[in-house]
C-alpha cells in the first residue's frame, strides 16, 4: 500500500461508506458521498493535521466516488491531487484536477466532485474569517462581498507553483519527528504564507484591488476617517462626526468610502467593530467575560442583529468563539 503524505498523522482507515462519510464530515462539513461503478471496493485512508486556521488533509477513497458537500459556508478549500484525477464543479464553473492543477473552492458556491479510484489528494481547509481578515489587510479596507476565486489553479508555473511549493515544504516539515511547525509562532507564519500566497496566486474578485489597479490611493479626508475608526472603534462615531473630524461634507465622505473601499462609513465601522469583538472573545477568559459586555463596549447593542452579523462573518456564534479553546479551528 502506497504511503501517503502526512503518514505521521493517520486519522482513519475505513471500507464502509457510512463510516467514511461521517468521519470525513467531522473534518470538513456534512456531505453526500457515494461510490461509482460495479463492485466498488471502498478503501478510504485519511491523514490530517489541524493547525490554527488551516487544516491539511490527504484523502484517498480507493475507488471512484462522487462527493457533494454543497456550500462550505465558514471555510475555503483547495483540492490538489498528489496522484490520480478529479472533476470539480463549483457553482457554474467546472475544472479537471490532477497533479498539475488544483481546484480552489469558495465558501458560498455549491461544490460537487468526482474522483478517480487512484486519486489521493491534498484537501486544504482555510477558515473564512482568517482569509478575509488577511485580504482586508492587503486591500486596506473591508471585504463587503464574498471572495470568489477562479476555480482552476495551475500549480506548475508562476505564483501557483510558488504557493504549492510552500504547501509541500510545510507538509514535508510536518512529516519530520522534530520540526519548528510544532511551535505556535512558526505555525502562524506558515499559515499566513499559505493564505497570503493563495490570495496573490489565484485570481479572484479582489485581485485588482490587491494589485492597486482598481482604486486610487485614499484621500487625506478618508485616511483621517479611517484613522479615527481604527484607533477608537468603541467611540460613538457617526458619518456626520467622522465627516466633521475629516473636514468634509457627509456626502463627500460617503462617496470616498463607496468609491475607494466599496463600503459606507457605517458598514466599514461595523466590520471593524465585529473584528475587534472577535479578537477580544478569542483571547478572553470565559470565567470573567461575557459576550454582552464585549459587544456593548463596541456599541453593538442589538444582540440579535449583532449575533447574526457575527455568524455570517466568522462562521460561528460569539458564544462559540468565547468558549473555543485556543488553537482549535471552527467547524472541524
Amino acid at each position: 500500500m502506497t504511503v501517503l503524505p502526512l503518514d505521521k498523522y493517520r486519522l482513519f482507515h475505513s471500507r464502509d461508506v457510512d463510516d467514511t462519510r461521517e468521519r470525513v464530515g467531522r473534518i470538513f462539513c456534512p456531505h453526500s458521498m457515494n461510490t461509482v461503478g460495479r463492485n466498488p471496493r471502498l478503501n478510504t485512508r485519511v491523514n490530517c493535521r489541524r493547525l490554527e486556521n488551516v487544516a491539511i488533509a490527504v484523502v484517498a477513497y480507493g475507488t471512484d466516488v462522487r462527493v457533494a458537500p454543497g456550500e462550505l459556508g465558514s471555510f475555503f478549500v483547495v483540492l490538489a491531487p498528489v496522484i490520480g484525477r478529479g472533476m470539480v464543479q463549483c457553482g457554474r464553473e467546472q475544472t479537471s484536477t490532477a497533479p498539475d492543477t488544483a481546484g480552489v473552492v469558495g465558501a458560498d458556491d455549491p461544490l460537487r466532485m468526482r474522483l478517480s479510484g487512484d486519486c489521493a489528494q491534498f484537501v486544504i481547509r482555510i477558515e473564512r474569517r482568517a482569509l478575509e481578515a488577511r485580504l482586508a489587510e492587503l486591500i486596506g479596507g473591508s471585504v463587503p462581498e464574498p471572495v470568489r476565486f477562479r476555480l482552476g489553479m495551475d500549480i506548475t508555473r508562476g505564483y501557483g507553483r510558488s504557493w504549492y511549493r510552500e504547501l509541500a515544504y510545510g507538509v514535508s516539515e510536518l512529516d519530520q519527528p522534530d520540526t519548528m511547525l510544532t511551535h505556535p509562532a512558526a505555525v502562524a507564519q506558515f499559515e499566513r504564507n499559505l493564505i497570503t500566497g493563495l490570495l496573490l496566486a489565484q485570481p479572484h474578485n479582489y485581485t485588482a484591488m490587491i494589485e492597486g489597479r482598481d482604486r486610487p490611493l485614499p484621500s487625506r479626508s478618508l485616511r483621517e476617517a479611517l484613522d479615527l475608526i481604527h484607533s477608537r472603534p468603541e467611540a460613538p462615531h457617526t458619518p456626520a462626526s467622522l465627516a466633521h473630524e475629516a473636514g468634509v461634507s457627509v456626502r463627500a465622505l460617503q462617496k470616498a468610502f463607496r468609491e475607494q473601499l466599496g463600503s459606507s462609513p457605517s458598514e466599514y465601522l461595523r466590520g471593524v467593530r465585529l473584528q475587534r469583538v472577535h479578537d477580544e472573545l478569542s483571547a478572553a477568559q470565559v470565567e470573567v467575560t461575557t459576550v454582552g459586555e464585549v459587544a456593548s463596549k463596541y456599541g453593538l447593542m442589538h444582540h440579535g442583529r449583532f449575533a447574526a452579523a457575527y455568524r455570517d462573518r466568522f462562521g460561528e456564534s460569539p458564544n462559540a468563539t468565547l468558549h473555543r479553546r485556543p488553537g482549535r479551528p471552527t467547524r472541524v
